[in-house]
């Protein structure tokens, strides 16, 4: 770490490592830089020492992540934590990386504005941690992905080259859309230090319906058929397990439905209508900040400490889940049927005997962690040469340690 010290920032921006585990392996050392220049400052020690840099924000998906082949360095980036502008009449907002979800909110909420961006634990998740998962929830079909709202970025490479693409508004197209790219790249590529992104005005109403539902009513086709018409913003199935999580006792059902419906006040009370003709009453019905505060439960939920899948399928109604019902591990599932995500708690050996069960019923494997199942690309894949002259591009010696795997499809 010789050359850390020649900079000043061991003894000024240094941290405790042992906060910054993956896999349960702490890195050497760790950084806590408060401006950009020293990121890249940092970055540039690194190449000349040959360490392998994992970009850290508030840690709410990383210590989750699998062993990492190397881990030398963590650097947190929650420092870098100003709202550099804001444009209300615009609808934009640019704000450093390190800025949590919601000290967003919160800024957005006051000017009935929001940045529809989601992800587990938001008083500590951050703009640039949720960027580079390009994490959502269950509005995922309604707002968008993090690549959707994205108009720009300022980034620093593996090497320390600071370097910025997009612009601050939405009709700026100026450069290549590197900042899209580097949203789901999960710090292989560069480190994004900053992000300029298009707000939405906040919904007149919101309405969450809940509802008890058993495995039959689930895997009735005509039962949902009225619900990729009505667009709701939320409708997400959970087992009992999961449903049990989230209220924090026993449900009755064997599953759990929730309804989110988002727009005007009288659009909402029609979509209302609509829903308890066909599912009847609901079991509960909450509105506005009760309702939004359901939908960052929701994205907790996703948060779990064991082993789990994501896959996903194009069928859109919770009918989709019809293969599944009968397996025990139906009871830990979260699917959002409008984007059709699930959300699978399963152990390494189940897990490897579901998901080919699941792909034959049209889901395809997203993610694993904790799991011997990997979706990676096949060896002769075209996307998997072009990932690696990305990534021969933007990070040659190979410095940001989650590289390969992004190279492999693995994340």
């Amino acid at each position: 770490m010789s050359a850390l010290g020649t900079l000043g920032l061991d003894a000024a921006r240094a941290v405790d490592p042992a906060r910054y585990p993956i896999a349960g392996a702490a890195p050497r050392a760790a950084l806590r830089p408060a401006t950009r220049e020293e990121v890249a400052e940092a970055l540039k020690a690194a190449t000349r020492e040959g360490l392998a840099v994992a970009p850290w924000g508030g840690g709410a998906g990383l210590a989750r992540e699998d062993a990492l082949p190397r881990y030398d360095l963590a650097l947190d980036l929650t420092a870098l934590d100003r709202i550099v502008e804001y444009d209300p009449e615009d609808l934009t907002l640019t704000a450093e990386c390190g800025v949590t979800i919601a000290t967003l909110r919160a800024t957005l909420g006051a000017r009935g504005q929001e940045l529809p961006l989601e992800a587990p634990h938001a008083a500590r998740a951050t703009l640039g941690g949720v960027l580079a998962a390009n994490a959502s929830g269950s509005r995922r079909l309604r707002l968008g992905s993090p690549r959707d709202r994205i108009l720009g970025a300022r980034f620093a490479l593996a090497d320390g080259t600071l370097a910025r693409t997009g612009g601050k508004v939405v009709k700026n197209v100026a450069g290549y859309g590197i900042h899209r790219m580097l949203c789901g790249s999960r710090g292989a590529l560069a480190v994004i230090l900053e992000a300029s992104l298009k707000l939405l005005p906040a919904p007149g109403k919101r309405v969450a319906l809940m509802f008890g539902a058993s495995a039959k009513e689930i895997a009735d086709p005509a039962r949902w058929t009225r619900f990729p018409r009505l667009e709701p913003a939320v409708l997400t199935v959970l087992g009992r397990a999961s449903a049990a999580r989230l209220a924090g006792g026993a449900p009755r059902a064997e599953f759990a439905v929730i309804v989110g419906l988002e727009d005007d006040a009288r659009w909402v009370e029609q979509q209302e209508a609509a829903v308890t003709a066909a599912l009847a009453a609901p079991a509960r019905r909450i509105e506005d900040g009760e309702a939004e505060a359901l939908w960052q439960a929701l994205c907790d939920l996703e948060d779990g400490t064991g082993p789990q899948v994501t896959l996903a399928t194009a069928d859109n109604t919770p009918a989709a889940l019809a293969p599944l019902l009968d397996q025990p591990e139906a009871a830990g599932l979260s699917f959002h049927a409008p984007h059709g995500r699930l959300l699978l708690d399963a152990s390494p050996e189940r897990a490897a005997a579901l998901v080919p069960r699941l792909a034959a019923a049209g889901f395809a494997l997203v993610a694993a962690r904790g799991s011997r199942v990997e979706p990676a690309l096949p060896p002769q894949s075209g996307l998997l040469a072009l990932r690696q002259r990305i990534r021969d591009a933007l990070d040659p010696t190979r410095r940001l340690a989650f590289g390969a795997r992004w190279v492999a499809g693995s994340i």
